[in-house]
């Protein structure tokens, strides 16, 4: 791994970054976050002003990444970049935007530590094969770096999973909530690895993940039984996926129970959240005996079956709005 000569930023560390450095940190050790990624040992950086794709970027970012991969503390890997932005994020527009070009900027990076110029230019370019896109256009699959064979079930060990998070949602129950803008990286094959071995953690965290995404649509005053909608959760998702199988056997011309009409949660949520909200009101009224606590949620709130159901599935991608009704 070389970095170019002509890397000319250097990483700044100003008085409001080490504030906002702490705060978060304080944050973390409060167990406030619902991430299960967010304890552990992290290194911080500042980015500089970013506002254009330009090779001067690539040579920092290439820089910083390469002092990651090598940090340890007490002979253990850092296993958290935390990338914290010049300034504050003043809204979610600036916020998608401002995180998904130093997404790119980042594998740019990563590609030019493996010399591979060809893969740095697609980057750039916005041209990396492999990722797919969501219904506003958010990154479904944000990995920095070599994305994972799912076909082998291979993670690259070097490649990162790159989220964004801020202080701009209303909820703090909300995960991508924060108390400052911030753009964390973790090793992509730890999601795989807490599966594995901890699969109640990463049911507990969906869960939450659930939950959170109402309280940012209708508000913290929202009230329902945790207890009861851990049992009714699985059937919102049945219906996300059955949806989203009729269109798809509709669209090809099969069934909607054959293979070709099946798909992954994040492309059945997108197909989900383009249907029509009569064909949801038809699974809504067919189920509503076992859906307690979709009913109450409806009463308080007024939104259809299909609001309620998108709000709780919100989250996917680099930096994602929630729909709000």
């Amino acid at each position: 791994m070389t970095i170019h000569p002509q890397a000319r930023f250097e990483a700044q560390v100003s008085d409001d970054a080490i504030t906002r450095e702490q705060t978060f940190r304080a944050w973390i050790a409060r167990k406030e976050s619902v991430c299960p990624y967010a304890p552990g040992l992290a290194k911080f950086i500042q980015l500089p002003e970013i506002n254009e794709y330009c090779m001067e970027h690539v040579y920092f970012l290439a820089k910083q990444l390469q002092e990651f991969y090598a940090a340890k503390e007490n002979g253990k890997r850092v296993g958290r970049w935390m990338l914290m932005p010049h300034k504050e994020w003043e809204s979610h527009a600036e916020a998608h935007a401002y995180s998904e070009k130093v997404f790119w900027l980042l594998n740019a990076a990563y590609f030019h530590l493996m010399r591979d110029e060809h893969s740095v230019k697609l980057a750039l370019s916005h041209s990396l094969p492999g990722y797919n896109r969501g219904h506003k256009g958010e990154i479904l699959n944000p990995v920095v770096g070599n994305l994972p064979n799912t076909n082998a079930n291979i993670i690259p060990a070097r490649s990162l999973f790159y989220s964004a998070l801020s202080p701009l949602y209303r909820s703090t129950q909300f995960y991508r909530y924060s108390p400052h803008c911030i753009i964390p990286l973790v090793y992509a094959s730890e999601f795989e690895e807490l599966k594995q071995k901890h699969p109640s953690v990463t049911e507990r965290v969906c869960f939450e993940m659930a939950c959170g995404g109402l309280f940012e649509v209708f508000g913290d005053d929202l009230s329902f039984d945790a207890t009861a909608f851990r049992k009714e959760l699985p059937i919102w998702g049945a219906v996300i996926d059955r949806v989203a199988e009729i269109i798809r056997g509709h669209a090809q011309g099969v069934s909607s129970h054959a293979l070709e009409a099946k798909g992954c949660p994040a492309s059945n949520l997108g197909v989900f959240r383009m249907c029509s909200q009569d064909l949801v009101n038809r699974f809504y009224g067919k189920y509503t005996e076992n859906l307690s606590v979709l009913n109450d949620i409806l009463r308080q709130t007024n939104a259809s079956p299909k609001q309620v159901i998108s709000a709780c599935f919100a989250g996917s991608g680099l930096y994602t709005i929630p729909d709000y009704v």
